[in-house]
């Protein structure tokens, strides 16, 4: 349990990836097989993960992202973010160190034949947050994104040739850090909890 812990108190985003970093298979089915462990409502299980490697395939991913940022997405996050040092993160991000270097991006979808679409995110998101962990605990860098499955998905959709009772929700790049990647910053436990009801300190 404590090695668990240990895994999940050092999980964070990377939006740096080593181009020549390799991310073997048999790691990625590692990830995988973690991934497909999570709850998911009435066990229908609705994932389905397409595994993108093609040099192509990833470069457009990488470029339609770039895009969302330039049309908009940088503006939103300067707004938004908590310090100027995320928003030079998240400006890397769309450069070519960042998600276009990642050798490995993992698209996660949700089975519309499964489960209705209410109960989509609720059953999917576990199974990515086991899939970032997973990822953590092999030792490589990880970043959860959905500016592609909202804002790109109709060519998500088109390039991976999605059925339409599939979803995506999510693209997941995966791949070694340029640098090692510090501990995530968090607020403190107890300025969010709260004992019985919101406002009591826990």
């Amino acid at each position: 349990m404590a090695d668990l812990l240990d895994v999940m108190h050092a999980q964070r985003a990377c939006r740096q990836f080593d181009p020549q970093g390799a991310v073997p298979d048999s790691d990625v089915e590692t990830m995988l097989y973690a991934a497909i462990h999570a709850p998911s409502a009435e066990n229908k299980q609705p994932w389905a993960f397409v595994v993108v490697r093609d040099e192509r395939t990833r470069a457009d991913l990488a470029s339609w992202w770039t895009e969302t940022w330039n049309a908009g997405g940088s503006e939103y996050a300067r707004q938004n973010v908590s310090s100027d040092a995320l928003y030079a993160d998240l400006e890397v991000a769309v450069t070519a160190r960042g998600f276009a270097a990642a050798p490995v991006v993992l698209v996660v979808c949700a089975d519309s034949e499964q489960v209705p679409e209410i109960f989509a995110q609720s059953s999917i998101f576990p199974a990515v947050q086991n899939l970032l962990l997973a990822a953590n605990a092999l030792g490589y860098g990880s970043c959860l994104t959905t500016g592609l499955t909202i804002f790109g998905i109709d060519r998500v959709r088109e390039r991976l040739k999605l059925p339409d009772t599939l979803s995506p929700l999510a693209a997941v790049y995966i791949g070694r850090p340029t640098h090692k990647l510090g501990p995530p910053r968090r607020r403190p436990v107890a300025s969010v909890t709260y004992r019985e009801t919101f406002g009591t300190p826990w």
